[in-house]
């Protein structure tokens, strides 16, 4: 029987994790980062600075704990688990990553119960991991896949990654535009760059709980969010420690009401990559091309700071077909999946006992 390896851990809110930081994160996030690229050309993991930022600032919605497996001195997989705080607080969202030359000898396995064991320390009942694979791979043929089926996850909703090559193609984006600004009138779009406007927090708060309810969730158990104007500098604030810039776009209704919003973001450590974070259209005014508009105008916005920028990746629900037929108009292409898998936290802890 191979023997279990030894494990490193630390938190957000540990005292030490500086301390941790200084001699374990550097090859934690190496084992992190050969793990998220087999056969990936392109994978998005956050840079070793936005994570190192996440884990020594900490975030105050959300508690950050990493695992490091190690064998003989050499790091073997990691995992991290990150609890919400502020809301959702019955769920644990779990990462396990192994390097190729260590898998199938037990080695996530053993991490990721210890990461179990953390989530029912946080008092956790739902485990939820993310599998990103390419475009061209079945699950039934992709490593992570099989991995969380066999742990006991079952499918809770399908993501798919599209990329837009920059710059974009400016007749396209003017067309898009012409198209879509007759169906819009009575609305105003506008752009910023940096954090949002006193004036706008309040609403902007709104828009962004609306996102826990009206962006489809699949099976995923999720419950409506509360995001305030403290909730909303605070994330600035994460970004802005983590070396990311943001430029926002808003649709205003008649009467001056925020209705839609964008948000694009752009790291110091990866500055090629422009990442389309948050995207909605409130319900009551959809059917008016405001997702359109609000991509073109943060788009046009973020390049102006960032004409040398390579590509934006984004992220939709794959049953969210009126935002994917807005990025693919726009021109992005799809080359990734990610697979939301959740279960009850004892039932993947049951099945890992029973494989044992």
């Amino acid at each position: 029987m191979t023997p279990a390896p030894t494990l490193r851990s630390t938190s957000s809110a540990d005292p030490g994790r500086s301390d941790w930081a200084r001699v374990h994160f550097d090859r934690w996030y190496d084992a992190l980062a050969a793990a998220e690229a087999v056969d990936r050309p392109d994978p998005a993991t956050w840079r070793r600075g936005e994570l190192r930022a996440l884990l020594e600032r900490g975030a105050a919605d959300e508690r950050m704990h990493v695992l490091l497996a190690e064998e003989d001195g050499d790091v073997v997989g990691v995992a991290d688990v990150r609890c919400p705080l502020a809301d959702n607080r019955h769920l644990a969202h779990v990462h396990v990553a192994v390097p190729p030359a260590h898998r199938r000898r037990g080695v996530g396995s053993a991490l990721l119960a210890a990461a179990l064991d953390v989530a029912a320390a946080q008092g956790r009942t739902t485990v939820r991991a993310c599998v990103d694979r390419p475009a061209d791979r079945p699950p039934r043929d992709w490593p992570g896949s099989l991995a969380a089926a066999r742990w006991g996850f079952g499918a809770g909703l399908l993501d798919s990654r599209r990329q837009l090559t920059l710059p974009p193609d400016a007749g396209r984006l003017a067309a898009l535009e012409a198209a879509a600004a007759p169906h819009a009138t009575g609305y105003r779009v506008r752009a910023h760059a940096g954090p949002v406007p006193e004036e706008d927090l309040e609403e902007m708060a709104h828009l962004t709980s609306r996102m826990s309810t009206d962006a489809p969730n699949g099976d995923l158990a999720v419950e409506p969010e509360h995001w305030d104007a403290a909730r909303i500098r605070e994330v600035e604030a994460v970004r802005a420690a983590q070396g990311r810039h943001q430029w926002v776009a808003v649709a205003q209704d008649a009467t001056g009401r925020l209705v839609a919003h964008t948000v694009l973001v752009r790291s110091d450590h990866e500055p090629e990559r422009l990442v389309q974070l948050d995207t909605l259209v409130l319900a009551e005014h959809r059917g008016h091309r405001l997702g359109t508009l609000v991509k073109l105008a943060c788009l046009r916005r973020a390049l102006l700071d960032n004409p040398a920028a390579h590509r934006v990746s984004t992220w939709n629900a794959v049953s969210n077909t009126p935002m994917v037929a807005v990025d693919e108009a726009l021109g992005f292409v799809l080359d990734e999946f990610q697979e939301e898998c959740e279960a009850p936290l004892e039932r993947v802890v049951q099945t890992l006992r029973n494989r044992t």
